[in-house]
């Protein structure tokens, strides 16, 4: 195939690929509006009802009349309300002032007032036993009546006079005094100073009627008609009213135009959260950014759970009793991305279809909770979960803790009918048991259609009885048991660093498959001493040794291995040099650049580009290594490990790999405790044998 050619495809599949989102995302947004789309009925007043119309659900709402009679009522309840007055406070004044100038008045008088017309005007309405009174009083108890007159008006005058009463004066002086140790004498005098001077000061105020009137609006509900659900609006053959028009209205089934905005935002919505997806892929799980199937996968769940959510929508179960969005699946959504993808990705998956769901529901916050929350629990129930047994285990955890939120949110909306407790306490129970038995029978075939490989599918590539497993200890026995021990060396490795351990020893299992084709040209499997390369060039060993993953790669096509383990086979060697056979070529072929023939000497790769195969890469060559040194200490162990990583990091090979440093050192350090434990000191019991029989005692030695 020419570069045009395969840029062509690459530009082809790309323009399908956007037009399958595209498609996509049309159809997510026309399901997320469905809720909103109005149905109409095109009728009017007087005319005959063509069928039988009922209301889908329970609404209240003002038809005319109900308008009217709320008004009357509003009315009637206005007309009540007494007027308001308030209390002029200048009047108040001046009226004080009044006082505190009559007893000014009073101080000036010499004695001799009575005999004369020397009497101030503001004292000549009391009589003349009155001022001869108060001209016997001394300076000290003038004061004193003067402070009790001031403090008694004003605060009479603070009650408020619409009109001045004698008597009413009178008794309120004496209410006002009750506590006061005054005499009749002074008691008198102040009812008369205060009977003369107080004066109406209530005036209307409109604007605190106003806000008398308003607080008695307030009280008022207003008159309202209700229908329940499945109750006839109007019956066929009756002549439609204008209440049935309301009702109509209240139900968004008369004169509604489609709301394009809605529909706009909905879209936008939708496309920001499948963005929002691809980014996190891309930035997290490198690995499965660039192959569509995943994303195939991921929109597939997202599709399925919001049309099951809409279809639930319709749906009215015990007169409206169970509320259906406990009833939809997204356990099951949960539980199939953590199977098929990983369960981070599962968690923003869930999230984003609570999202969508939540706004077909109007936006309730109670259905985003229930769906999130439920979502959450069922990511974290099936970590790492892979049999059977342990997925129906995840479903009743799923389903008990679906009881604890529907009390949740059943105390939050305030509802005390205890039927709504139970009946939506087994539907969401019964929720997270389907979601998981379902899972179980759909897994295969999701895994099958987007060619997706499972820890369950890799749990079964992981049994020794595999053909394929025992073709290779029967044909090549000890690439067989190398590959045993590369699996328990990346298995331990993988764990150290929160990897994927079972993909790590599955992929250890089957990485030297391709050996099998010429098993006894790689060392391991040379038990008669022979070796088939002291018969060939440095350059035709190395094209055998080299094309060993290539033939693997073949081999496990033609047994339908997954193809994340038909990459362990590719990179398990990456593009490293086969190093003895390069020396040996420097060697043969006389004095030349040695640079100039290393291109020629190395494996054909790719490099690895996920951690497992990284992984495994150096635990092949660890192992390869160790096993053929003699006498393996320790000491030399550590140093061959070290140098082997040393060699690994400076050619390279780990640069695609997105391996941290210091999970290279975690590596490091777990295979060292592996080999430590299989390369102990042990005794040696012939030598120990033979000095119980030559001296009658054994040495001391440790293990």
């Amino acid at each position: 195939m020419t570069i045009q050619s395969k840029w062509v495809n690459r530009i082809f599949r790309r323009q399908i690929n956007v037009s399958l989102v595209i498609v996509g995302l049309v159809i997510l947004t026309l399901l997320l509006f469905s809720p909103y789309i109005p149905n109409n009925i095109d009728l009017n007043v007087g005319d005959v009802a063509p069928m039988t119309v009922v209301s889908p659900r329970f609404i209240t709402f003002q038809t005319a009349s109900d308008r009217r009679d709320t008004e009357d009522l509003r009315r009637r309840r206005v007309a009540l309300v007494d007027r308001v007055y308030a209390v002029d406070r200048d009047l108040n004044k001046g009226v004080l002032s009044q006082v505190v100038n009559m007893f000014t008045d009073l101080r000036r008088l010499d004695g001799h007032a009575l005999g004369g017309n020397r009497i101030p005007d503001s004292l000549r309405f009391l009589t003349g036993s009155q001022i001869r009174y108060l001209e016997k009083l001394s300076p000290d108890a003038l004061n004193r009546l003067e402070k009790l007159t001031v403090t008694t008006t004003e605060a009479m005058l603070l009650e408020g006079f619409r009109e001045v009463n004698p008597s009413e004066v009178t008794l309120r002086v004496r209410t006002h005094l009750h506590d006061a140790s005054i005499s009749p004498d002074d008691a008198a005098m102040l009812s008369a100073i205060i009977g003369h001077v107080v004066k109406p000061n209530l005036v209307y105020s409109e604007s605190m009627t106003r806000k008398a009137q308003l607080r008695e609006l307030n009280t008022i509900k207003p008159v309202t008609s209700e229908l329940k659900q499945g109750e006839p609006i109007f019956y066929k053959g009756s002549v439609v009213t204008s209440d049935n028009i309301e009702a109509l209205k209240a139900l968004n089934m008369y004169g509604r135009q489609m709301n394009l905005f809605k529909l706009t935002g909905l879209g936008m919505m939708a496309a920001l959260i499948l963005l929002l997806i691809e980014r996190f892929i891309y930035h997290f799980n490198r690995r499965n950014h660039g192959q569509v199937k995943y994303f195939g996968l991921l929109y597939f769940v997202i599709f399925s759970v919001v049309a099951i959510a809409r279809i639930l929508m319709g749906v009215e179960l015990f007169d409206g009793l169970i509320n259906s969005y406990f009833l939809i699946p997204i356990p099951m959504a949960a539980m199939l991305v953590s199977l098929l993808v990983t369960t981070n990705i599962s968690l923003l998956v869930c999230t984003a279809i609570a999202i969508l769901v939540t706004s077909m529901w109007s936006g309730d916050f109670n259905v985003f909770v229930f769906l999130f929350l439920s979502a959450a629990v069922s990511t974290f129930s099936i970590y790492k979960r892979f049999s059977r047994s342990e997925l129906m285990i995840s479903g009743y955890i799923v389903g008990a803790f679906n009881i604890v939120l529907v009390l949740t949110v059943g105390l939050v909306r305030e509802i005390n009918d205890p039927f709504w407790f139970l009946a939506n306490m087994i539907a969401s129970f019964a929720t997270g048991v389907i979601s998981s038995m379902v899972t179980l029978a759909v897994v295969p075939y999701l895994e099958g259609l987007f060619s997706v490989t499972t820890q369950q599918t890799l749990l079964e590539l992981s049994n020794l009885n595999h053909p394929l497993l025992k073709r290779l200890m029967m044909t090549a026995p000890g690439t067989y048991q190398h590959s045993l021990m590369v699996a328990n060396l990346a298995e331990a490795a993988a764990e150290s660093i929160q990897a994927d351990a079972i993909l790590c020893r599955v992929g250890a299992y089957y990485h030297d498959i391709g050996k099998m084709k010429r098993p006894l040209f790689f060392t391991e499997n040379q038990f008669s001493g022979e070796n088939p390369h002291a018969t060939l060039t440095p350059r035709m060993s190395k094209m055998v040794i080299s094309s060993h993953p290539r033939d693997g790669y073949e081999l496990a096509t033609k047994y339908h291995l997954p193809q994340v383990l038909k990459d362990f086979i590719l990179e398990h060697h990456g593009t490293t040099m086969v190093s003895f056979f390069y020396s040996q070529a420097l060697q043969s072929e006389g004095p030349h650049d040695p640079d100039a023939i290393k291109d020629d000497f190395r494996y054909p790769g790719p490099k690895p580009h996920f951690k497992e195969s990284g992984i495994v890469m150096l635990a092949d060559s660890v192992e390869a290594a160790v096993r053929s040194m003699e006498k393996p200490t320790p000491t030399k162990i550590e140093n061959m490990v070290d140098k082997i990583f040393r060699d690994k990091m400076d050619d390279d090979q780990l640069v695609d790999c997105p391996l941290s440093l210091k999970e290279i050192e975690l590596i490091r350090e777990t295979f060292l405790r592996v080999f430590k434990g299989i390369y102990h000191s042990r005794i040696d019991y012939h030598e120990e044998l033979d000095s119980i029989i030559n001296h009658g005692k054994p040495k001391k030695s440790h293990d």
